[in-house]
């Protein structure tokens, strides 16, 4: 009889082998439900991406702003890094959503070289019908989580960003 064949452990950290030790397939399931995780919640943003009329990069760039402007708007910068994304793609989609009346931007009164951003007032109402599919969604998305899981979840999240984020560094150092 042939032997089978047996791919090599794609990960060397003991902790997240499988209990025995010698193989990683718990591992990689966790990363394939990651993968279509992430999959699915973009196909749910790009929904609610349509239900304004943007681009699911548009979307999220409008609901950082919604979420976190201040009276006097918020800066491309702080949207950039709610994001985790250069300022260059921010301020170049910030300048598509000023002229599709979705957002105002204005100079920054501490900081004259800088820009602030808010949502226009003739767009509030777009978010306000929005909020319904954005509940519904949500609500099924996470259903199942508890508070004390969605706390751990975001405090897991937060540092594998940090950790995605340095190993994207680290690959495009590799392929130069």
């Amino acid at each position: 009889m042939k032997k089978t064949f047996n791919s090599p452990l794609t990960i060397s950290k003991k902790d997240l082998l499988d209990p025995s030790g010698q193989t990683d397939k718990n591992f990689r399931q966790f990363l394939y439900d990651l993968s279509i995780a992430g999959a699915q919640l973009e196909v749910a943003r790009g929904y609610l991406a349509t239900q304004l009329g943007v681009t699911p990069p548009q979307y999220n760039i409008l609901m950082v702003i919604a979420q976190y402007q201040h009276p006097d708007g918020i800066g491309l910068s702080e949207v950039a890094n709610h994001l985790h994304v250069s300022i260059a793609h921010v301020t170049n989609e910030i300048k598509k959503l000023d002229q599709l009346a979705w957002v105002t931007i204005e100079i920054n009164p501490q900081d004259r070289r800088a820009r602030l951003v808010k949502i226009h007032p003739k767009a509030e109402k777009h978010f306000i019908q929005l909020g319904h599919h954005q509940r519904t969604t949500n609500n099924l998305l996470f259903g199942n989580l508890s508070k004390a899981e969605f706390n751990k979840m975001r405090d897991i999240m937060t540092r594998l960003i940090e950790d995605f984020a340095l190993t994207i560094d680290h690959l495009e150092l590799n392929k130069k």
